[in-house]
């Protein structure tokens, strides 16, 4: 259950209403109950969805290794939300469908690839613990460059960020997410 209240445009004032007109052009539907609940503060939802919106659009790292990784995150969080619009991002991103079904055997399935396993690997341990192995690190070096490294530490960054404001805050899938 929601602990704060999804925010409609109506109950904004009408300077700060342009952030839910912002995010309808930029990404072509309304804002989400995520976007609704962290509208209580409408000042930080307009940095959010830009941050959001760079790491998902502009970044060199393979949108199919970002989704494999935030998907980590989700599943290790516990954070339905996340897990089934991140399902169907990553389908679209080009993740098999096999894959998101293993995604907690990822070290032990054949679904996945040596740099899959690393960049998962990566999103588990700096969700868990923080801490990253130099072993993990090492791994990501052999195929990822600096600035993929980066785009991938800050896309695990982020959406922890974004599974620590969904769970405690008790976000709940809108009535017509699902996953495909």
């Amino acid at each position: 259950m929601a602990r704060l209240p999804y925010v409609s445009r109506e109950d904004l004032s009408a300077e700060e209403r342009e952030v839910f007109d912002e995010h309808e052009r930029e990404r072509g539907t309304p804002p989400g109950h995520i976007h609704r609940m962290i509208a209580n503060a409408p000042n930080l939802l307009r940095r959010f969805s830009a941050l959001a919106l760079e790491l998902r659009n502009h970044t060199r790292l393979d949108p199919r290794l970002r989704e494999l990784a935030l998907m980590t995150v989700g599943r290790i969080a516990g954070a339905e939300y996340e897990f089934v619009h991140h399902w169907n991002i990553a389908l679209r991103a080009g993740v098999r469908r096999e894959q998101l079904e293993q995604l907690a055997e990822f070290e032990r399935s054949p679904a996945f690839n040596q740099p899959e396993r690393a960049v998962m690997r990566y999103a588990a341990e700096a969700t868990t613990s923080i801490k990253v192995s130099d072993q993990t690190f090492d791994a990501l070096r052999g195929f990822l460059d600096h600035r993929r490294i980066m785009e991938l530490a800050m896309n695990v960054a982020f959406y922890n960020a974004v599974v620590r404001i969904i769970v405690p805050l008790g976000v709940e899938l809108e009535p017509d997410a699902h996953k495909n």
